[in-house]
């Protein structure tokens, strides 16, 4: 049993063959020079016909920006392509090739990944946080996804952290991601700093490493925020872990034990022995989770035929 994987991003897509024990058979970089959703299926299409001629593939899996349908495979909203918003995508893509085809959010493919193959897999209830140049999340119990009534569940970068904060792009004011993000840390640092000087987190960490104080400031500032934001969260889901990912995860020996006694200082006292894990499977994760989002679709469409 193969499948075709596809994790698409705002500035890239990787195509992969996963097999169904997950391994990754072979895997490809596509640049997207357009922010355009008409040129971004284009490649999906690309991807499919050239896989499918090598391997016997027997459903497509697709991690996307936005927000997103699973049932349907809609792109409900998506700020990042043109031509994208409310695509029907697994119909155009199913239409084509008369494969089953499985649409999710990138982010829950990525902690899908992770509970497949990684970090997660031995815990039953998880809160997964993506910390990249944003904060993406979702919740998982008994391996199922919480998705909420309109497919939005899981926005922990939207919960409001300080009211009337920083103004956030998604018209609210002191929303988690304007504070705990890749973003947040260098464009936090120039505001402490009062001048234009870092524009990457990789450019934050190097400053961070130098033991500069406007640094050091923000950084604790950054895990005084997540530890508040990770206790809340324990009290309204009781996970037995907390699964942080994403790109900013790789940074975690120079931030990880001050979260941890932080997060326990804070939390209630039933839930001190909740673990705190770190992604393992990189940016394959995202591939292996949309590729078993697509093997149970696989499965769910043969029960549906009497297969």
């Amino acid at each position: 049993m193969y499948a075709i994987s596809i994790d698409s991003g705002g500035t890239k897509v990787v195509g992969a063959v996963v097999d169904g024990d997950g391994n990754i058979l072979t895997k490809k970089r596509y640049d997207i020079p357009e922010r355009d959703g008409n040129f971004l299926i284009a490649t999906f299409r690309d991807i499919i016909s050239q896989y499918s001629g090598e391997y016997p593939i027997s459903v497509v899996g697709i991690g996307g920006n936005g927000r997103i349908d699973p049932v349907e495979g809609v792109i409900l909203n998506c700020g990042v392509h043109a031509n994208w918003q409310g695509r029907h995508l697994r119909k155009e893509l199913e239409d084509d090739f008369h494969i089953p085809v499985s649409v999710n959010n990138d982010c829950y493919c990525a902690i899908k990944g992770e509970l497949w193959k990684g970090a997660a897999r031995t815990y039953s209830v998880v809160v997964g946080i993506v910390i990249g140049t944003g904060l993406g999340g979702a919740m998982v119990s008994n391996g199922a996804f919480w998705h909420g009534a309109q497919f939005g569940a899981g926005e922990i970068g939207h919960m409001i952290l300080h009211p009337d904060g920083l103004p956030c792009y998604c018209g609210q004011k002191g929303c988690v991601e304007r504070y705990v993000s890749g973003t947040a840390l260098w464009s936090n640092y120039n505001r402490e700093v009062g001048a234009d000087r870092l524009h990457s987190g990789y450019q934050f960490f190097e400053v961070l490493r130098s033991g500069d104080p406007a640094a050091r400031k923000v950084m604790d500032a950054f895990v005084d925020d997540l530890s508040l934001v990770m206790v809340d969260i324990s009290n309204l889901c009781n996970p037995d872990a907390f699964l942080i990912g994403g790109g900013i995860s790789d940074t975690r020996g120079v931030w990880a034990e001050a979260l941890e006694r932080r997060f326990r200082e804070r939390v209630c006292g039933c839930m001190k022995d909740t673990a705190i894990v770190y992604a393992s499977m990189g940016n394959d994760a995202a591939l292996l989770g949309a590729a078993k989002f697509g093997f149970e679709r696989l499965k769910q469409t043969s029960e549906e035929d009497g297969i």
